[in-house]
Parts: structure tokens; C-alpha cells; sequence
């Protein structure tokens, strides 16, 4: 069964904002826009193994997807895990398309497409690092270590493998999603002992829950830009050009005519997950593109949200926005 499904990270949504706010002319625009693509790609290629996924037996199985777990004084993260109670499995997940070739003697996936060569880390060391971490936490949890079997998973059916050495056979490490449900009934054969109870897989999958820890990069140190670089202003919820215009009381788009009296509550949510959960008044004046603080003052205490007072001014909470 499905414990932790898999969903948008809060990475995905913020580069989603990041590349509106930003000019096509940006230095960062391309930098972003790859990283956004990369993301995308890595989320689709784990939303594409939910068919395969959901072949396996459910009494049996409890999967977790994207888990990130603390480990001495940083993390480690897993794509898909699976757990059984004669065995877990550790899934990396690659949504590649093109020729795809192993090298085993330098360590690296090498990837040809449409006549570009490119050259990424290597999953199987992933794997090999994420399985030795997983073992190291399940100890530091006084859990009895079982088999742990890893795998690369490449969800992309028409991708080409290969491996350097010819000779090297990788199949054991690297498969296409088609072949999970075969790989998944040989480790059951292969492990017919059950060494964990249900109720003590059912206890570490709280565990794992409760040590998960969302990443939250701090994209803006990571492309080396700033809240300046952003375009500013209400974004239009019809076709989201930025900005808008503030008449009648309502906020009007420039570009295709819409009229909205809340357009400016998304715009504030964005300003949340992007910049800070906390707004003053003359900031929400620089974000929305608007001169009156007083306007400024009215739209956020129709929010019915919460406000701290700092000194002479006012922040308001806008994580308490639904």
C-alpha cells in the first residue's frame, strides 16, 4: 500500500514562480527554466511507476516516495522505498529519454539524444551511498537490518541501456519500469524468510514519517539572484501576465481584459512561498505594485488573517492564507 504518495515538491512550485516572475532577458532564466524541467522530469518519471507500483501485493508492501531523512548532520534522500518483512527495496528513479550508458569504470551515466552528449552522476553509486546511509539510520533506530535490495529504474520505455564495460552486466542494478513487478516476485523468492513483524513495519513507517524533512532549498542563493530580480505586481488569473492594474475597486488585466476582485490573494501566496511567510505594509505595497499603503492595509485585514506588531509597523501572517 501507498504510505507516502508522491507529490509536487515545494522545489517544483517555487521554481514554477520563479520562472514567471522573471524576464526572459535574465541571466538566470535559462539556469532556472533547466533546473524547473530537470524537477518536472524526475516528478513525472515517479508518477509513472504508480501503474507498476500498484501491481505489487498490498497486504505486503508499504511504499514511501521522496523520503528525506536526517542522518549526522545532514540528509539523504530516497526516490521510492519499499517495505516488506523479508526484505526492503531502494528505487532511483531516472525519467531519461535517449541512449543511456553506464560507465562503471569512471562511475558516471553518460546520455546521447538528438546528437547531444551529455554526462549526469551515477545512479548505481546513488543507490549504493543511499542504501549504506539507510542501513547506518535503520541501526541508529534500533531496527533489525534486513535484506536491502537497491535499484535503477528507468521510466522512460524507449531509453537505450548500455554499460561500460560491454561486459559488465548491470542488469541487476539498472531495469526499465515495465520489469518491477518480475524484479519485485524474484526478491520474494530470493528472501522467503519473514524477519519483520507487521506491526513493527507499521512502527517504522510512523517513524519515517515523522523524520522525513522536506527540503526547502533557498533557490534564490542557489541561482544567485534576489527578490529584486523578480517581476513584480498581481499576476492575472486568466492569462498570467504580470501585472495588473488596480480600478474600480477590482484589479483589471491589461492584456486580456479580465477583471478580478481577489487576484491579489494568489499574487500574496506566491510572496509566501517565494520570499517570506511574513509581510509588512510597505512591502505588500513594492509586491502588489500599488502606492497606497492604506489600500495596501485594507486588502490585507479583509484577509482575516493575523498580525504582529515590530516596533511602529505591522506584519501580517500570510501562511494562515488557504
Amino acid at each position: 500500500m501507498i504510505v507516502k504518495e508522491a507529490a509536487e515538491s515545494i522545489k517544483i512550485k517555487k521554481l514554477r514562480l520563479l520562472h514567471k516572475r522573471f524576464s526572459p532577458d535574465h541571466p538566470a532564466e535559462k539556469e532556472i527554466e533547466g533546473e524547473l524541467m530537470r524537477s518536472i522530469a524526475g516528478y513525472k518519471g515517479e508518477k509513472s511507476l504508480d501503474f507498476h507500483l500498484d501491481l505489487l501485493p498490498k497486504e505486503e508492501t508499504h511504499i514511501f516516495h521522496d523520503l528525506r531523512l536526517p542522518f549526522g548532520s545532514s540528509h539523504f534522500q530516497i526516490d521510492i522505498l519499499i517495505l516488506t518483512p523479508s526484505f526492503f527495496l531502494i528505487i532511483e528513479v531516472k525519467h531519461i529519454s535517449g541512449t543511456l550508458i553506464f560507465d562503471q569504470e569512471f562511475h558516471q551515466l553518460i546520455r546521447t539524444y538528438k546528437d547531444t552528449e551529455e554526462t549526469f552522476s551515477d545512479p548505481i553509486s546513488q543507490l549504493y551511498r543511499q542504501t549504506h546511509l539507510f542501513k547506518e539510520w535503520l541501526n541508529l533506530h534500533k531496527f533489525p537490518i534486513l535484506p536491502i535490495e537497491s535499484l535503477v529504474i528507468i521510466s522512460n520505455p524507449n531509453s537505450k541501456i548500455m554499460s561500460i564495460p560491454k561486459n559488465m552486466n548491470i542488469s541487476k542494478f539498472v531495469t526499465h519500469s515495465a520489469n518491477l513487478l518480475a524484479r519485485f516476485h524474484a526478491y520474494q523468492k530470493n528472501y522467503p524468510i519473514e524477519i519483520i513483524t507487521k506491526k513493527d513495519i507499521k512502527k517504522l513507517s510512523r517513524l519515517l514519517l515523522k523524520h522525513h524533512n522536506q527540503t526547502d532549498q533557498d533557490l534564490f542563493k542557489k541561482f544567485n539572484i534576489s527578490a529584486d530580480d523578480l517581476i513584480k505586481g498581481v499576476s492575472c488569473p486568466e492569462c498570467f501576465k504580470i501585472p495588473m492594474i488596480r480600478a474600480r475597486r477590482k484589479w483589471f488585466c491589461p492584456n486580456c481584459g479580465h477583471y478580478c476582485s481577489n487576484a491579489h490573494i494568489e499574487t500574496l501566496k506566491e510572496y509566501a512561498l517565494l520570499i517570506s511567510p511574513t509581510l509588512p505594509i510597505h512591502d505588500c505595497c513594492d509586491f502588489l505594485q500599488i502606492s497606497s499603503r492604506h489600500l495596501a492595509k485594507h486588502l490585507l485585514n479583509d484577509l482575516n488573517i493575523s498580525a504582529t506588531k515590530i516596533g511602529k509597523y505591522k506584519v501580517f501572517h500570510l501562511n494562515e492564507l488557504n
